[in-house]
């Protein structure tokens, strides 16, 4: 084994300690790559055959996060092998992990190894609230400790992963956060926004057609100003919060 590097694409913080965790249990130091920055994906990151990479996003609408400037865009693999990594809030992660294979696969990647694990939803911390917590790291962990067991027969060998082809259809919510009068103009949401759907000279604004829904701006706020409102919104918050918080769901991890 080469280098070790986490990638992670992480506006609200639970990919990246997944991530992070796996990358642990590997048992070497590691560096980072985080794609949440947008001047960060820009930037061209080159590996070799012998490196490895853990590569995590979170799942929106049983999907890989939508960005127009491409979120693995500056990743350049030559038959780099990596460790495919899914967050979702407790409902499904459906074609999520599948499609980040693909995604790899075009930029010179193949898995190795695959997860999903779950984290507080973006929408409510009643939704698998605290997690990850310190059991589920620990599970990444050992996962990450496990590939690095593996025999040499089954390193490089294919990994099933459950989901369709063609994907399901990505869904825009049709709400947005906003500032209210309480926004100091800090700045803080439009840095923090992967998106770029934040304008630092109009920070209470947000470009709907840009933005991703993370709700980054709204957990970064120090004022608590930026907030998601609407009949809409809290419609959808009850039924997931209904529907989500009668089991809350374990890890699922895919070797070959």
């Amino acid at each position: 084994m080469g280098n070790v590097t986490a990638i992670y694409f992480s506006p609200t913080g639970g990919t990246k300690q997944y991530v992070r965790a796996v990358a642990r249990g590997l048992g070497k130091a590691y560096g980072e790559v985080d794609l949440t920055d947008k001047e960060t994906r820009a930037q061209e990151h080159t590996f070799a055959p012998d490196d490895l990479v853990v590569i995590g996003v979170p799942v929106y609408y049983g999907r890989v996060p939508q960005l127009p400037d491409g979120l693995l865009r500056g990743l350049r693999g030559n038959h780099t092998p990596a460790v495919l990594v899914a967050v979702y809030g407790n409902r499904e992660f459906d074609d999520a992990l599948l499609e980040l294979s693909g995604l790899c696969e075009k930029q010179g990647f193949y898995g190795a190894a695959a997860a999903a694990f779950v984290a507080q939803h973006t929408f409510s911390a009643k939704i698998a609230g605290g997690r990850p917590d310190a059991d589920d790291l620990l599970i990444a962990e050992e996962f990450g400790r496990n590939i690095k067991a593996l025999p040499a027969e089954k390193a490089g060998r294919e990994i099933r992963l459950p989901g369709n082809r063609p994907y399901r259809s990505f869904q825009v919510a049709p709400f947005t956060p906003k500032g209210d009068k309480k926004c100091t103009a800090c700045g803080a949401c439009a840095r923090a926004c992967p998106a770029g759907a934040i304008a630092p000279e109009t920070p209470r604004e947000t470009d709907a057609k840009k933005c991703i829904r993370c709700l980054a701006c709204v957990h970064v706020c120090p004022v608590h100003a930026r907030r998601v409102g609407g009949p809409v919104y809290g419609m959808l918050v009850k039924k997931l919060e209904k529907e989500l918080t009668k089991t809350e769901k374990e890890a699922r991890l895919f070797l070959p």
